[in-house]
């Protein structure tokens, strides 16, 4: 997976929580989706390892294209 693909879904997921979050009831911020930031920070972590080497492993591709299936549905 190239860097620009993992730049893409974090662009996803950046759009997909900007269109479900939710105001908080005193008005002073917002709720993101459940599990969004973990995987959010998953995905950052992802970038720095793959800077540093030139693959991902095949656990890393498989959860890179879950994230990509459950956040891309939303968010075109």
């Amino acid at each position: 997976m190239k860097t620009n693909k993992i730049k893409e879904l974090q662009l996803k997921m950046v759009r997909y929580a900007e269109h479900k979050k939710k105001p908080l009831p005193n008005g002073s911020g917002h709720i993101l989706p459940d599990d969004w930031s973990d995987d959010f920070k998953w995905v950052l972590q992802l970038e720095t390892r793959f800077d540093k080497s030139t693959t991902l492993s095949s656990d890393e591709m498989k959860k890179c294209n879950k994230l990509f299936r459950k956040y891309l549905g939303f968010v075109k």
